[in-house]
């Protein structure tokens, strides 16, 4: 490798001494009136050769050039990735609190209806393993939350508090299977008991205390007042199926909750609904 080198060397720096002396002679050529015949002729030989260095030159820098447009592009292009991943965001947070607004509206309009004082609440936890049972929301004594206060929303009875803290309070759902409330078909006004059934269902079961109980399918159900924890009426459910035990002696109700437990979010707790009542002279709910 090194004699061959050294056996062309010399060639090598003529030939590039040659085609300088050449690209010299084209250049200084434009600004001299006449031309030798010498120069002419070697100007013409070596046109094709100019040329050819003149393409590479204009290739490499075009090369050069597109290799810089292609990284402006795809700066630009992780620029407009990360602007619409950010609008993307924006969008998504934007229709979460418009669903949020939706529901405190329905929320506080229904409050409004209600001859009752109320603490709005969040639900802030709940188990996967009891999810029809419990909630946890995030007011407590110090919000004037207390035991057995009834909780509701703008689609009906929640259920009641059940153990209270300083700032969070533990909700029994209607849906837990150790709930139980006096209730009353709306329109015959059979009274029964509201009972949940756990896990196993987000319906509910309705024991009605007279086996001849006028009630159907579609007919609402609302509570009766009877007891010390909720007023009368809020509104509980619609019955989806009636149906008597083996034995012919005990008619139910299989009610649909006007609740959706598995989406609860925000809560309004009643907090004067037994000092009312007590005060009034009737019995609670």
């Amino acid at each position: 490798m090194v004699s061959f080198f050294g056996r062309y060397r010399r060639f090598a720096l003529a030939l590039t001494a040659l085609i300088l002396a050449v690209v010299l002679m084209s250049v200084t050529a434009r600004e001299r009136e006449t031309v030798l015949l010498i120069e002419r002729a070697l100007i013409e030989a070596f046109a094709p050769v100019q040329s050819w260095l003149d393409g590479m030159a204009a290739g490499i820098r075009g090369g050069v050039e597109d290799l810089g447009a292609i990284s402006r592009l795809r700066e630009e292009n992780e620029g407009l990735r990360a602007k619409a991943e950010a609008y993307d965001v924006t969008l998504n947070r934007l229709r979460e609190l418009e669903i949020e607004n939706e529901r405190l509206r329905a929320l506080l309009g229904f409050a409004q209806t209600v001859d009752f004082d109320y603490v709005v609440a969040n639900v802030v936890a709940r188990n996967a393993d009891n999810w029809f049972s419990r909630v946890t929301i995030d007011r407590g004594s110090a919000d004037g939350v207390a035991k057995d206060m009834p909780v509701v929303t703008s689609q009906g009875l929640v259920g009641r508090v059940i153990g209270v803290s300083t700032n969070v309070s533990v909700v029994q759902l209607l849906t837990d299977r150790n709930s139980g409330v006096g209730a009353l078909i709306q329109t015959s006004r059979a009274a029964g008991i509201v009972t949940g059934q756990g896990d196993q269902s987000s319906l509910v079961t309705m024991m009605l205390f007279e086996r001849d109980a006028a009630v159907k399918v579609s007919d609402a159900v609302v509570t009766s007042g009877f007891g010390q924890i909720y007023p009368p009426g809020l509104f509980i459910g619609r019955v989806v199926e009636v149906e008597k035990d083996e034995y012919g002696l005990l008619k139910y109700a299989k009610v649909h909750p006007g609740v959706g437990f598995g989406q609860l979010e925000e809560v309004l707790v009643i907090v004067n609904a037994g000092a009312d009542r007590a005060a009034g002279g009737g019995s609670g709910g």
